[in-house]
């Protein structure tokens, strides 16, 4: 007889982990992605806020933890995302709920499936035969094959949208006996079939696609409206929550150095032609860098800023807050090898690369390389929202 990896509604703790793992990205942001970027996003089309995702994503957590129905998901959305979809809002919800749900409870059950494998080595599927059953699975009722053949490679389910199959097991005499000798040639819809990876349970940075975690960040940063204000506020508390570091990150992420000429001071305006009192922060950070020889000679302003976000999808960064000369301040600690490409990396690069970013005015205010953090200007009383290990080998 099949034993099959159901999930227990009440703790469907493997599914309830993998879902939780999923990073909610507005619309925009999804398409945006390239497919192997997109594995482990949560997404649902026609919501271009991110707190709308957020949303539907928290919703659908609480139906696996609690083994809601239908109903009562529906109850829990608001109506400003069913008015974000109008027409044909419930059908929307209803392909959202149930395809969420059996791509949870498919990882949950692959994952049980997966360290079983030496006792139950076959593997097949449970197909419901109905008036509802798809095209895509009516040809798989039954299948049963080892299971390391290549078909469990793109066959996992859910197989598409509003998928009831699911993956069950056999021990080895029985699955021998039901095994077929050739799976038949039926593909799940794009963007279904592919077995979960070990490290889709993981909420550690390291383990996403650098892509979609900076996208993320993105999102984050262009999400909450008040985030600037909200931060400097931690100076005066001191209270951050354990995710601030991501939102701190999120607004360098999208950050921009400032369109409007800045004073320039005396000291350094030898660095620029003519000597100017007023010009471009972009210019005259850039400029410097090159002149320090942190970066290379034909480095362009575009570059110089793109590096100074890319330190903020570092998925090792450190994140601070402290109060500078001009107001409050982020602070991103990267690893230079990560923001600056190799061939933008001047003969004097450190392996630190330091950005600040402005709660007052909302613009990047720097980004440089440093040999160690000593040679940072970091306050003693400066907040560190995350601290990873790789600084502490740091002098």
């Amino acid at each position: 007889m099949a034993w099959t990896v159901e999930p227990d509604p009440l703790r469907p703790e493997e599914a309830l982990a993998w879902f939780r793992a999923r990073l909610p990205l507005p619309d925009s942001e999804f398409r945006a992605l390239r497919e192997e970027a997109r594995r482990r996003a949560f997404w649902v089309s026609g919501l271009a806020a991110l707190d709308m995702v957020q949303e539907v994503m928290d919703a659908l957590e609480a139906a696996l933890r609690q083994g809601a129905t239908f109903a009562d998901f529906q109850k829990a959305i608001s109506e400003r995302v069913k008015s974000a979809w109008g027409e044909g809002s419930r059908h929307r919800l209803e392909v959202v709920f149930r395809t969420n749900l059996q791509l949870a409870y498919g990882a949950g059950r692959w994952k049980e499936a997966v360290s079983t494998r030496e006792l139950r080595p076959y593997w097949g599927l449970s197909v419901v035969l109905d008036g509802r059953t798809s095209e895509v699975c009516r040809p798989l009722a039954g299948v049963v094959l080892p299971a390391d053949h290549p078909f469990w490679r793109t066959h996992i389910p859910p197989l598409h949208y509003n998928c009831r199959t699911v993956l069950v097991t056999y021990a080895r005499e029985e699955g021998e006996k039901r095994a077929w000798r050739e799976p038949p040639p039926s593909r799940p819809q794009p963007g279904f079939g592919r077995p979960p990876t070990e490290d889709e349970w993981s909420p550690d940075p390291r383990d996403y696609h650098p892509e979609l975690w900076r996208a993320y960040l993105r999102a984050l940063g262009r999400g909450m409206p008040e985030a600037d204000r909200y931060l400097a506020g931690l100076l005066a508390t001191r209270q951050p929550r354990a995710t601030d570091w991501m939102l701190a990150a999120g607004r360098v992420a999208v950050a921009a150095f400032p369109p409007y000429p800045i004073p320039v001071r005396a000291r350094d305006r030898a660095y620029l032609p003519g000597s100017p009192k007023r010009a471009l922060s972009r210019r005259l950070h850039l400029t410097k860098r090159i002149a320090e020889g942190q970066l290379a000679p034909g480095v362009g302003e575009e570059a110089y800023e793109e590096m100074a976000r890319r330190a903020a999808a570092d998925p090792e960064a450190g994140v601070l807050l402290y109060a500078g000369e001009k107001g409050p301040v982020v602070a991103i600690v990267s690893r230079t090898e990560w923001a600056v490409p190799a061939e933008a990396r001047g003969p004097a690069a450190g392996p630190v690369w330091f950005v600040v970013y402005s709660l007052r005015s909302g613009v990047l205010a720097t980004a440089y390389a440093a040999s160690s953090l000593a040679a940072l200007t970091i306050p003693a009383d400066a907040i560190w929202l995350r601290k990873p290990s790789w600084l502490h080998a740091i002098p």
